[in-house]
């Protein structure tokens, strides 16, 4: 009988162990912002290093892996593509041919963890921090839709680019070309 309740208490233990060291990762996790990764300059747009406009051939040395680019792709852009893990998110990358030199088009960050849980308020205004001159443009499909009232608001990038960003609040980021959205 004693040594089931040694063993009992052991258990309890481990499971405060385990417990604590849950809510010390998901704690750690949320240090970061939703969009920190996020990268917009006057030439450059990406995240966590992948950037638009990167040739297959340069994506696959900055990811660290050969890229085997699928067709059919949905979408404008990004005929060929390929889903990748960076970090504890999946990025979908969309190039136009797979070519070595093509040139990536668009880049999709699938959200997970606290991320998802991120208000549209927030991912804007932390975009706007970002890129102060990114301006909203409504859907084509809707083009009196106001900034305040798209589920998943769309801004042009300012910079040379031709850049554009998606927030899709609770999935995810798209990133690609001006002209490939609407």
């Amino acid at each position: 009988s004693a040594v089931s309740g040694g063993a009992g208490v052991t258990r309890i233990a481990w499971a405060s162990v385990g417990l604590l060291l849950t809510v010390s990762a998901l704690l750690g996790q949320a240090t970061e912002t939703p969009l920190a990764r996020l990268r917009i300059e006057p030439k450059k747009v990406g995240w966590d290093s992948v950037e638009l406009g990167m040739s297959l051939v340069q994506t696959e040395r900055r990811v660290g892996l050969t890229l085997a680019l699928r067709p059919g792709v949905a979408g404008r852009c990004g005929a060929y593509g390929v889903d990748i893990d960076r970090g504890t998110l999946r990025l979908s990358l969309g190039f136009p041919s797979p070519k070595p030199g093509a040139k990536l088009e668009s880049l999709y960050v699938n959200f997970e963890g606290y991320q998802v849980l991120a208000k549209r308020v927030d991912l804007v205004a932390e975009l706007k921090r970002v890129a102060p001159q990114a301006s909203y443009f409504p859907d084509p499909r809707f083009p009196d839709l106001r900034e305040e009232e798209a589920a998943d608001p769309t801004y042009e990038l300012p910079g040379e680019g031709g850049w554009a960003v998606r927030i899709e609040p609770g999935r995810g980021l798209l990133l690609t070309m001006r002209s490939c959205i609407g």
